[in-house]
């Protein structure tokens, strides 16, 4: 029975991997068979002690949600004569604790599995890529021509077109996601992968390899200029930037020699696409916004910010409670708009259901002590990144953490199940390899 809940716990956790690319669905099922069945085969194995990391990164992990449970059954209390609060909250933010599954699956993984899960990773950097590309030149979403054939969709069918060059028609990429900034957000995460990967290939020499590499670099980034997320890009600089600091000043993985020519090559990489981009309206449009114009969806975020900061300012202990949102911001919209009429409109017509600021949403719904231990998880997971010995090519799937916690000051990727299925996953392949690695020194 033990080997059957192994296997079963690591076939659901290979399959969820891949799957994030295609359906969040397919991936949250997935996700949570293999928990439970890795949850079985830790009972049954007696293994109660090892159902939770011992790791500094996972306890602060679980004490966000702790704080969450504190704060709606605080809401809970408070809003007693709402007897739907509970369904509210739980369709809210609560029910993202089954996204925290994905670090504790990792956690019931074996040692010798680890490189099947790595190489589970792999493939899903390769759906996300290809599907780019093959979504940057579809008119149809993607995931609306598989949809499409068992059942009737009520979603957009068509993407957002961005022109053509040379007569070739061009739209915002989205792989087969729904929307540009999840799959955006999901992208940045193998930021670092892609380019230090292709510099580790420029170095062994072989040119077979130095081929594949360079073509999954260059078609990584012409996906990431077609999506189009901005946040996500700025999140991805930020990946890239720390990774050069660790592999080249700490780690000392290339020489200093190579950082003028590896960030040449790169850059220079960036320059020919761009530079192919901009000689078309579409392309213009594609680099315009890189570059400091503004998108229509720009003064939105100002609307939704504003109306958050009271929400922040009149709870800043527990916040609104999960699932209050949408109800408590649109109270400050209607003040707002009565104060400045001119204004009304903007209030009226921007974007629900979030903050479009994971600090701002977090302080929101569950106060500033969210916020903080938000922040601590970064800084606690930063500091035992640039201190791990993990082997080079596992550690570059983790610097793309590092930019998550930036894009989320202009996006809600925390609040995004199918980037944030991803990011436990991710923390949690970390923890484990850190928890390894020091089972081995002490041995």
């Amino acid at each position: 029975m033990n080997e059957f809940l192994k296997k079963a716990h690591l076939f659901c956790l290979l399959a969820t991997l891949p799957s994030i690319g295609i359906s969040v669905s397919l991936s949250q099922g997935f996700l949570v068979l293999s928990f439970f069945f890795g949850l079985s085969d830790q009972i049954r194995s007696g293994k109660w002690k090892e159902i939770l990391p011992n790791h500094p990164v996972s306890k602060i992990s679980i004490s966000l949600f702790l704080w969450y449970g504190i704060v709606f059954l605080i809401h809970l209390v408070l809003d007693n004569s709402d007897t739907g609060y509970s369904k509210a909250a739980w369709n809210g933010e609560l029910k993202d604790f089954f996204l925290f599954f994905g670090l504790l699956s990792v956690g019931f993984t074996t040692k010798e599995d680890l490189p099947k899960v790595y190489r589970a990773l792999f493939w899903l950097f390769l759906i996300l890529v290809f599907t780019g590309v093959i979504g940057g030149f579809s008119s149809v979403r993607l995931s609306r021509l598989i949809s499409d054939l068992y059942k009737t969709s009520s979603n957009y069918r068509f993407t957002h077109p961005l022109g053509s060059i040379s007569s070739i028609p061009l739209y915002i990429s989205i792989g087969l996601m729904n929307t540009h900034l999840t799959f955006g957000g999901l992208l940045q995460f193998f930021s670092a992968f892609a380019v230090f990967g292709f510099l580790r290939t420029l170095i062994q020499g072989n040119k077979k390899k130095i081929l594949i590499a360079g073509l999954l670099l260059f078609l990584y980034c012409l996906v990431f200029l077609l999506n189009q997320a901005r946040s996500s890009m700025i999140g991805a600089g930020v990946s890239i930037f720390f990774a050069g600091i660790h592999l080249f000043f700490i780690r000392k993985e290339f020489s200093k020699s190579f950082l003028i020519k590896g960030a040449s090559l790169f850059l220079g990489l960036l320059f020919l696409i761009g530079l192919v981009l901009a000689f078309s309206p579409a392309g213009k449009k594609v680099i315009g916004p890189l570059f400091g114009k503004e998108k229509h969806t720009d003064s939105g975020r100002t609307f939704i910010w504003d109306s958050s900061f009271p929400l922040i300012q009149e709870h800043p202990i527990i916040g609104v409670g999960p699932g209050n949102y949408n109800k408590e911001i649109e109270k400050v919209r209607i003040v707002h708009s009565e104060e400045y009429p001119e204004l009304s409109y903007f209030y009226e017509v921007t974007q629900r259901g979030h903050a479009h600021n994971d600090y701002f949403h977090l302080g929101s719904v569950f106060g500033l002590p969210a916020v903080l231990i938000y922040l601590g998880l970064g800084a606690i997971f930063l500091a035992y990144l640039f201190q791990s010995k993990q082997d080079f090519q596992i550690i570059l799937f983790f610097y793309g953490l590092i930019g998550f916690f930036v894009s989320g000051l202009f996006q809600c990727y925390f609040q995004d199940d199918e980037v944030v299925i991803l990011f436990w996953i991710l923390l949690g392949l970390f923890i484990k390899g850190e928890i390894l690695l020091s089972k081995r020194n002490n041995a």
